[in-house]
């Protein structure tokens, strides 16, 4: 028992001596072709502002879905933009018949950043839909937002019956658009001379784009980005969020459930 103490210095010194043998794993920096994630953002060629509209009882996913992705592609690599020189800064704001909590349809509330008096310039407008847009197809002082809206900025896009508050102001008239199927005749009664589509997950008429319900605006808002900026960033954003995304708009057997179609 008296030399216990002498092995174990022994055995300390033996495994120190076998550790040190070993030589460390150092992690070699990821080459630029390997990086999918830009935790920190590169610098941007270019600024846009994308609003969302929203109101008392509006839908989340309809909001929120469409935000993740516009919000994501901050955090693109160059390469999946075409290069440094195309990347495209993205700022999201949410506007309100007045600033301050919005509560949802589902509870939560979202702060509205500007009201519609002093709303920014925008490039992109997103509408949602949910309940709380029922009564909106008869508020002047949202429908006079739409209208001016839709006059300045580049594309308007609507979710669910967020395209009842389009039809409304008059800004489907004549035009293309398809919105939520379970809701179909009530959602599309604010709208007589649209041509509605009763069978599709999204339609892309130029400067108005509509969809479907609700996670239908996540595969609208890909199919936009993939046009505007290219295939390459929407197949990035179905990677990074993990979305399986449908690419054909014509795709929506939910109108058939609906009774719409056969």
């Amino acid at each position: 028992m008296k030399y216990l103490p002498l092995q174990c210095l022994a055995l300390a010194f033996m495994l120190l001596a076998s550790a040190l043998s070993v030589p460390a794993r150092v992690q070699s920096p990821q080459s630029e072709e390997q990086v999918m994630y830009e935790v920190h953002p590169g610098k941007v060629s270019s600024q846009i502002t994308v609003g969302v509209l929203i109101f008392p009882g509006f839908e989340m996913l309809d909001a929120y879905g469409p935000m993740e992705m516009w919000g994501s592609l901050k955090h693109a690599p160059a390469r999946f933009w075409g290069g440094e020189e195309k990347r495209v800064g993205v700022k999201l704001v949410t506007i309100a018949a007045t600033r301050g909590e919005i509560p949802s349809n589902q509870g939560p509330k979202t702060v509205a950043d500007y009201s519609y008096a002093d709303s920014p310039k925008l490039d992109y407008l997103l509408v949602p839909g949910g309940v709380g847009a029922v009564p909106l197809v008869n508020d002047t002082a949202t429908l006079d937002w739409l209208r001016d809206q839709a006059t300045r900025t580049k594309i308007v896009m609507s979710v669910c019956n967020g395209a009842s508050l389009l039809a409304a102001a008059g800004i489907l008239d004549g035009r293309p658009a398809t919105t939520n199927k379970m809701a179909f005749k009530d959602s599309t009664a604010p709208g007589p001379r649209v041509n509605w589509v009763k069978q599709a997950r999204w339609v892309d008429d130029g400067a108005v784009v509509s969809s479907s319900g609700v996670s239908a605006g996540m595969d609208m808002t890909l199919a936009v980005i993939s046009r505007l900026y290219g295939q390459p960033l929407g197949d990035w954003l179905e990677q990074i969020t993990e979305y399986d995304a449908h690419r054909d708009p014509s795709w929506d057997p939910f109108a058939v459930k609906a009774g719409l179609v056969r």
